[in-house]
């Protein structure tokens, strides 16, 4: 019985590590379009849109795994799906964190942030966070700091710890996302 349950768990493992792969790619796919919609807005929709497809993309990556490893005819179990899918969501984090360590130490240089400031004195941004009561806001939650000050504050940070907070999310989000995934997919 133990060999069955490992070999089992060794199957959705292989099975998402793979599939996390594709749902990784997929992460990086909507960050990109978030970093070019800082200048370009148009492309943050497009960011918006692939993290709003991610939970349809993580059930027919899911069910893809069922079809692949069980019969037409057989039951698929809510835990069964529900493993696949909460390993896929680890390792896809991992892979998301990764590019954005990699790509925050090594090619960014600070553009980020600079093209965030660029945004920020452009007069009709300044006027909408003006008119908005944004500026307030952060105001309000920063002790006083202005929207230029919190960049250059982000900028200060070291992209380990916008890594470690991509997985950090991650752990919290994986899990119940893995609930929706496998209840459209589980068969019984």
């Amino acid at each position: 019985m133990a060999s069955s349950q490992n070999t089992l768990f060794a199957q959705a493992n292989s099975f998402a590590m793979l599939h996390g792969l594709y749902f990784g790619l997929l992460g990086i796919l909507s960050l990109v379009f978030f970093r070019i919609g800082i200048t370009h807005l148009w492309s943050t929709w497009l960011g918006y849109l692939v993290v709003l497809i991610s939970p349809i993309v993580a059930i027919l990556l899911t069910r893809r795994f069922r079809h692949a490893v069980m019969p037409p005819a057989t039951d698929f179990s809510f835990g069964r799906a529900y493993v696949h899918s909460l390993l896929m969501g680890f390792y896809s984090g991992f892979i998301v964190a990764a590019f954005v360590a990699v790509y925050m130490n090594w090619f960014d240089h600070g553009g980020t942030f600079d093209a965030y400031q660029a945004m920020l004195a452009q007069p009709d941004i300044a006027a909408q966070m003006e008119i908005s009561g944004m500026n307030a806001q952060v105001a309000l939650m920063t002790g006083g700091k202005t929207m230029h000050q919190v960049v250059e504050e982000m900028r200060e940070i070291p992209p380990a710890h916008y890594a470690a907070s991509l997985i950090y999310m991650n752990l919290f989000v994986a899990p119940v996302l893995s609930l929706v995934v496998a209840a459209f997919t589980r068969k019984s």
